[in-house]
């Protein structure tokens, strides 16, 4: 007689997933995925993992000082599955409202079974002091008050920030901004894509009215066009409209909606099995990108761009649909891998005029032997330590020291360098960064205009630099950098 399989557990596929991550690493988006791939789940269960998971990762730090200060052990000391056990209990009983005290408690007792049945009185004891505090911020100020910590100690036990990452955003940005970072990349972020209007006409010709359509069409998979005009966005932060105003102002596109291209998307989970995804109607690219290649890069049809680091194509797709598919792009990337995944967006995309090379940009003459002077605009990618996209990747902030900041930027001058030679004069090099670190962005911007010999300057706009470090509360986006250079006649 077949027995029917049991329900999978969705905190055991939790478990299975952050033990994986503690003990191998990698990028915990992969290891989700793979997990939710193998698995059987009903979706609201996959939601409930993904969500567990990217959580307990996120706030792991604060949950470590929970389960080391009330077990009166030192979390070395606790067998790691136990360990990933309480920190997804902390997360489900401080930050998940829809999960009751008493099942935090129970279900972490229960899954503690399947690792040391010896383990579960420990657990047992240490989820049921947890969940006993109502304050827990206020537990963290007054225990570490306590042992007069230091400030930077209190705010990377509340944020769970790595303590070096919180001296340089108080070093560089002040208290109160580096709070406010935290804040916003503790939040689960929000997605966004954009559409194509044409691939729609293309796609569906029988539907007379196709702005309507496509409107129906994303209601459906729970996306909402951006509704900013140029009269809401004088509502925005002051230090990013400062920047921002006057650059879409010089544009002369102020009367349109400011990304009409745009649309934010309750989730990504199961959107690239999605009609309009796999018809290239739509694609995932973050808000702060696209405000980078449509206001700072401005492509205009006809022009010839060059983009490095290009995989995988989310710059070089928005640039080709904002050209009108005129012109020509070359997408760079220095490997086959990073070159097939560009070259499958782009059959997606059915994009034209694109060509692709495998070659390394940070090496002078990397274009072999194209002219000099070749192309009017140029987009650099640049490799950073991703800080900006923490809401996303929360096991960025974990991953990452100082002296990465350092490396990358000497990377990102090679690269700059590089590229320089095959920009037209006149013709403008946007450099874009998603990260939140001055030594990366605007420290390696000037370091290039120096070793150039003050052969290029920060565009500007009304009398404006063309330069923006973007907040991840600007846009409720992620955080990122963006600067305009522009070449100088000789």
């Amino acid at each position: 007689m077949n027995m029917a399989k049991p329900p999978e557990n969705p905190r055991k596929v939790a478990l299975d997933i952050i033990d994986a991550y503690f003990s191998h690493g990698g990028q915990l988006k992969d290891i989700i995925s793979e997990a939710l791939n193998s698995s059987d789940l009903k979706e609201h269960d996959r939601r409930f993992v993904f969500n567990l998971a990217k959580g307990t990762v996120r706030y792991y730090l604060r949950a470590d000082f929970f389960i080391s200060g009330l077990s009166s052990r030192s979390t070395d000391k606790i067998d790691p599955s136990i360990l990933n056990i309480l920190r997804m209990g902390v997360y489900q009983a401080h930050f998940m409202d829809s999960v009751p005290a008493y099942s935090a408690v129970n279900e972490s007792v229960k899954l503690s079974h399947k690792v040391s049945r010896s383990a579960s009185g420990f657990v047992n004891a240490v989820m049921r002091r947890i969940t006993e505090i109502r304050e827990p911020e206020g537990f963290i100020k007054k225990t570490l008050g306590r042992k007069k910590a230091s400030r930077v100690n209190i705010i990377s036990n509340l944020y769970s920030f790595p303590e070096w990452i919180i001296k340089y955003w108080i070093k560089h940005f002040g208290e109160e901004t580096a709070l406010r970072i935290c804040r916003k990349l503790n939040q689960v972020p929000s997605s966004y894509i954009w559409h194509n209007i044409n691939s729609y006409k293309k796609e569906y010709p029988e539907k007379m009215d196709a702005v309507s359509s496509l409107l129906e069409d994303l209601e459906n998979i729970n996306a909402a066009p951006i509704d900013l005009d140029r009269r809401r966005a004088e509502s925005l932060d002051n230090e990013f409209k400062q920047v921002f105003l006057p650059v879409i102002d010089s544009i002369g596109k102020s009367r349109d909606l400011i990304f009409k291209e745009a649309a934010r998307i309750g989730s990504t989970m199961g959107l690239k099995r999605n009609e309009l995804f796999l018809k290239g109607i739509v694609t995932v690219q973050d808000l702060s990108s696209q405000m980078g290649i449509k206001y700072f890069l401005d492509p205009q049809p006809g022009e010839t761009i060059l983009d490095c680091c290009a995989a995988p194509g989310g710059k070089t797709s928005f640039a080709w649909l904002l050209m009108k598919g005129s012109g020509s792009i070359t997408a760079v990337d220095k490997s086959n891998e990073k070159i097939a995944l560009l070259k499958e967006n782009m059959a997606r995309l059915g994009m034209a005029n694109i060509k692709t090379v495998i070659s390394d940009a940070s090496r002078d003459g990397f274009l072999g032997d194209l002219p000099k002077e070749y192309f009017d605009r140029i987009i650099v990618d640049a490799p950073c330590t991703a800080l900006g996209t923490i809401a996303k990747n929360p096991e960025v902030k974990y991953n990452r020291s100082y002296d990465d900041m350092e490396r990358l930027s000497s990377l990102s001058v090679r690269i700059l360098s590089a590229c320089h030679p095959y920009l037209k004069p006149g013709g403008r090099m946007m450099f874009y960064t998603c990260t939140i670190s001055p030594v990366e962005n605007g420290q390696t911007v000037r370091k290039f205009i120096e070793s150039v010999d003050g052969k290029y300057l920060i565009a500007q706009t009304a009398g404006i630099d063309m330069e923006l470090q973007v907040m991840p509360y600007y846009l409720d986006s992620e955080g990122g950098y963006v600067c305009t250079l522009e070449k100088k006649y000789a």
